[in-house]
């Protein structure tokens, strides 16, 4: 970590009420949030419901279809061949998939492994029937893939742009193959899962697993989510979407792709994985490595992958500088997994910034101000920021994030804050009295004059609202 680990235990704290406290603020029926350091967890968190029809409560061990991330896995696949000679990156796939030479199109019979792999081929996404994605046919077998690629001409010039195909991931489980001789699923088994002892973590599904995979979720329809087939066989796109896993074999084996690690590869060709290798049009701060998306938030490059499956949203963020994971799972198709991992990054950084500027002496201090209140009008988090106290609205996934405007708080005795800056809206020069108990905790505060609760005070607050408009429309 830039800052003391310490800063790190500060941030699990507030994310383990937070991530509580938007779980009851969003319509997603469960998620898990990982974060691991140095190849140790550090952070886990379940909220909701892994089968909302059984009320089955989400763990942090449940399995998902992590879908893209499989993707990371093939390409260390093809890279583990070139280690060890069997296979250059950059010459034609079809030097070792035979079949592809009688390709009506002769550009397929050029496209490289380093193309496919960052998305430049300029191969179909998801072949001209692409509904096995909303379950209305079977992902395609070998012999089908096979017939589709050979019907399909390149939709764009190799090497122009990136341009994410599935079919393309589903070539190189090919490719792994005709080099390794054996199947895909076996290769990556014996190669990537077995070495790294990764017993939650598979190619593909299987019936075993099934008391253990979350069910995934449609988005709402008419108020209501939809539950969605357990039991799907990805089949010849095992290598591009077909992976189950769960967070804390994801952060293991996120943890063997750091350069140093010693495990997998060489540190030459994970770095070389990480590189960028193209630009993603249209967007400010997305790139494409060798199987591994890379992005920038705020003062960190991160790689790793995304991953949408009927029914679930996934998404892994690795920090090679501060060897930091943050892994986010969600068990329905427009899970906010994205916006959670970038939330929960910002949550990492503000007490980092926060830990570099405290002042020891009065850190205890300010400290007993900290926690979220609640009224009719809004919800407000107060948090030490170094040597000041900030007031961020926590209703929504960046509390801490660039475009935030919180409230800076003077401290002026042992139960009374300042409001010493916000907006010309806000209460700027009022006061914020506590009330706090013999515990040294408090259960209310006035905030500009306005009364607000913890949460266990104002749910009661609410029911007594509740019971008090009921009793006078029922007299």
């Amino acid at each position: 970590m830039k800052g003391d680990v310490s800063a790190l235990y500060r941030a699990t704290q507030f994310l383990d009420t937070w991530l509580d406290y938007r779980y009851n603020r969003i319509t997603i029926p469960g998620f898990v949030v990982t974060i691991a350091h140095e190849g140790e967890v550090v952070f886990q968190k379940a909220c909701g419901y892994a089968n909302l029809e059984r009320q089955v409560a989400m763990s942090a061990d449940h399995l998902f279809r992590v879908a893209s991330h499989s993707k990371t896995f093939a390409a260390t696949c093809v890279m583990q061949l070139a280690e060890e000679k069997l296979l250059d990156i950059d010459e034609p796939v079809a030097n070792y998939v035979k079949w592809l030479e009688s390709h009506e199109d002769k550009r397929m019979s050029r496209i490289t492994a380093r193309q496919l792999m960052c998305h430049s081929a300029g191969v179909i996404r998801d072949g001209k029937n692409a509904d096995y994605w909303q379950m209305l046919n079977s992902f395609p077998d070998q012999e089908e893939f096979k017939k589709q690629i050979l019907e399909t001409e390149l939709v764009l010039q190799s090497n122009l742009k990136m341009k994410y195909s599935n079919y393309g991931y589903s070539l190189l489980g090919c490719l792994v193959e005709a080099v390794s001789g054996l199947p895909f699923n076996e290769y990556v088994q014996k190669q990537i899962i077995e070495p790294l002892k990764l017993k939650e973590t598979g190619p593909e599904f299987d019936e075993r697993i099934l008391p253990f995979i979350v069910t995934g979720y449609s988005r709402r329809e008419s108020g209501k989510r939809l539950p969605l087939e357990e039991k799907t066989y990805t089949r010849a796109m095992s290598a591009a979407t077909g992976f189950y896993s769960n967070a804390s074999d994801l952060c293991k084996y996120f943890h063997a792709q750091f350069v140093g690690s010693g495990k997998l590869l060489s540190d030459e060709s994970k770095r070389e994985m990480q590189r960028t290798q193209w630009r993603v049009q249209h967007s400010d701060n997305e790139e494409y490595g060798l199987g591994v998306d890379v992005e920038y938030n705020g003062d960190r490059r991160l790689f790793g992958h995304g991953g949408g499956f009927p029914g679930q949203r996934t998404k892994t963020c690795c920090d090679p500088e501060q060897r930091l994971i943050v892994v986010i799972l969600t068990n329905c198709i427009d899970g906010e997994s994205r916006n959670i991992s970038k939330g929960v990054l910002s949550v990492i950084d503000h007490f980092e910034k926060s830990g570099e500027a405290a002042d020891p002496e009065t850190i205890d201090e300010l400290r007993r101000f900290e926690g979220t209140f609640r009224s009719l009008w809004g919800d407000v988090s107060i948090v030490e920021n170094g040597r000041k106290l900030i007031a961020v609205n926590p209703d929504g996934w960046f509390p801490f994030g660039h475009d935030a405007e919180p409230q800076i708080l003077d401290y002026v005795d042992q139960s009374t804050l300042k409001v010493a800056r916000t907006n010309g809206y806000g209460n700027l020069g009022e006061l914020v009295h506590y009330d706090f108990e013999g515990d040294g905790k408090t259960k209310t505060i006035r905030y500009g004059g306005s009364q607000k609760w913890i949460d266990s005070e104002y749910q009661k607050v609410l029911e007594t609202r509740i019971n008090r408009e009921a009793l006078a429309s029922s007299t």
